[in-house]
């Protein structure tokens, strides 16, 4: 591990982009760390333990240079049962990230439930490896932070398999709640799909996590396919587990991009 400690520090309003928040393309950040703060914002506005965060829509318009960020937050309903956010991400008063999120309250109903069970081996036992291949020779940053055990790589053929974990906290001395854990992690769904006959790269313009419960322990289980055309358009989506079955879903508009 590099010297960063944290994939943000503080520096009064702002929050700072260190290296292990960077992205392969550049002196930019990932789109991992710019989620995983938009979480942590989303999180900061909930004041109801009966709340929960559904659905966190994250459209990453423009590229997050490593300076400091803003982040706003908006009531768009503040309703009973449900509630919509807007957080918008800003760099010298130039917009460079808008998001939304639904929160839902939770509440009881009737019959039984019977988990669906993980359809692959928990990460227990299997090896450490890569996000990326290190022979691409991409600049290091997040991709290289987390934490990846494959199931299923990117060349077995069908949808990929892996569990991640996120071992750096997105500040320093603050606990990283796990839905910001989650949303930083997703945005590897793109780079952790199957390869294909159509090779890219491809690099997603947006980052949807739909989730019906918290995800329970430090790894998130991940089953990963891809959808793309020659025009250089795509979809990239994941069933997303813990060690006890599903938790949600999530899923990326992508573009062909250009490596270096």
């Amino acid at each position: 591990m590099r010297r960063d400690e944290s994939l943000f520090r503080r520096e009064g309003d702002l929050f700072v982009p260190t290296e292990a928040a960077g992205n392969p393309w550049g002196e930019l950040t990932g789109g991992g760390p710019v989620a995983g703060l938009v979480a942590r914002a989303v999180e900061q506005a909930l004041d109801e333990p009966d709340l929960f965060v559904a659905r966190l829509t994250v459209d990453l318009h423009r590229p997050v240079p490593r300076t400091g960020i803003t982040a706003t937050t908006r009531t768009v309903r503040a309703g009973k049962r449900l509630r919509v956010f807007e957080v918008t991400l800003a760099q010298d008063g130039t917009e460079v990230t808008r998001a939304t999120a639904q929160v839902l309250r939770r509440s009881g109903v009737d019959g039984d439930h019977a988990p669906e069970p993980t359809p692959f081996p928990g990460p227990q036992g299997l090896p450490d490896s890569s996000l990326l291949p290190a022979e691409l020779g991409l600049r290091w940053g997040v991709h290289d932070v987390v934490q990846v055990r494959w199931v299923r790589d990117q060349l077995a053929g069908g949808p990929t398999q892996a569990w991640m974990r996120l071992p750096l906290p997105l500040l320093p001395d603050e606990p990283t709640s796990r839905l910001s854990q989650v949303a930083v992690l997703v945005d590897c769904i793109s780079a952790g799909s199957p390869v294909g006959s159509l090779f890219g790269p491809w690099i997603n313009s947006d980052i949807t996590l739909y989730l019906h419960r918290e995800p329970a322990g430090e790894w998130l289980g991940m089953e990963m396919a891809r959808d793309v055309e020659p025009t250089g358009v795509g979809v990239t989506r994941a069933r997303l587990f813990d060690e006890r079955g599903p938790v949600g879903t999530a899923h990326e508009a992508v573009l062909a991009h250009r490596l270096g």
